[in-house]
């Protein structure tokens, strides 16, 4: 056996295929360090433009290694895979989450279901996607992932295995803006006209800052995707889902990214425009202090 070891090891194909593919690794090691040099070098490219560029040139130096070993080795691979027939199915069944991952890859790269920066949502997972390989995504937990939470910031992997099996939600896929819901929580003696009117005036102080970026974004969904535009000024919905109370529901367009920023300003400015607009309890007969304020139940 030491005999035949040898004789492999001298044999001219086999050091020729060994030096061809120590050429082709050092190769593409050089050229992706020289492009990732360059991606970073660029000062004009956002933070996310350059992640995304870097993760595409290593899965591209990786598919290149994976196709260039292929063709170095075909023979030697083409003679053990038929030593392999009898133990094939043993292989594919230890094996089997590591191909479901690379399925999912695939899956995940042929759809476009999305990409580097992207913020999706996976079962309870949300968060701003910051890398992709054949394996598994890692995600930045995003703000609002957890009930009465604020920006949680951790890293979370996860296989690529899951995406075959569970809904992916994109909430970057038709740009950068979001529809944003704040919901208000009135009892039923208070006047809800004037809690909506003071509710109205935050959002529409809000939307005024990004207004241009807005409509321009607007016009690139009519003219990019054919959909229905979303509202670009604030709206103000109300349910009667409890018998004591009023709920009004703002919705406006906000930017991906500052949703929980403007729903505490908005919140913010409404609660400081309650005692201007007057919106006071209804009367009810004791001879109590009036509260002066309404519920706040953000959701």
């Amino acid at each position: 056996m030491l005999k035949d070891l040898l004789s492999t090891i001298t044999d001219v194909a086999f050091l020729r295929d060994l030096f061809i593919s120590l050429g082709l690794i050092i190769f593409l090691l050089f050229m992706h360090s020289m492009v990732r040099r360059a991606i970073l070098r660029r000062s004009k490219l956002q933070p996310e433009d350059k992640r995304r560029l870097m993760v595409y040139s290593r899965n591209a130096s990786l598919i290149l290694f994976v196709l260039g070993t292929v063709v170095i080795w075909g023979h030697e691979i083409e003679a053990f895979a038929v030593s392999l027939v009898a133990i094939a199915a043993a292989i594919v069944i230890g094996t089997k989450e590591i191909i479901m991952c690379i399925l999912g890859s695939i899956y995940r790269t042929t759809s476009r279901a999305f990409e580097v920066g992207d913020r999706i949502e996976v079962g309870q997972i949300r968060g701003r996607v910051i890398d992709m390989n054949l394996l598994n995504t890692t995600l930045i937990e995003s703000s609002a992932a957890l009930p009465n939470k604020g920006t949680v910031g951790r890293g979370v992997v996860i296989p690529n295995s899951m995406f075959l099996s569970t809904p992916v939600y994109n909430e970057t896929m038709l740009g950068a803006y979001v529809l944003q819901s704040i919901h208000i929580a009135l009892n039923r003696g208070e006047d809800w006209h004037l809690a909506e009117a003071a509710l109205l005036q935050a959002g529409a102080a809000v939307i005024e800052e990004y207004a241009a970026d807005l409509a321009m974004h607007v016009r690139e969904l009519e003219r990019n995707y054919a959909v229905d535009t979303p509202p670009t000024e604030p709206r103000v919905r109300i349910s009667l889902d409890d018998r004591e109370a009023v709920n009004l529901h703002l919705q406006l367009p906000v930017p991906l990214g500052q949703r929980a920023r403007i729903e505490q300003r908005v919140l913010r400015e409404y609660l400081a425009a309650l005692p201007a607009a007057g919106v006071i309890p209804a009367n009810t007969g004791k001879e109590e202090p009036v509260a002066g304020k309404p519920r706040v139940t953000p959701r």
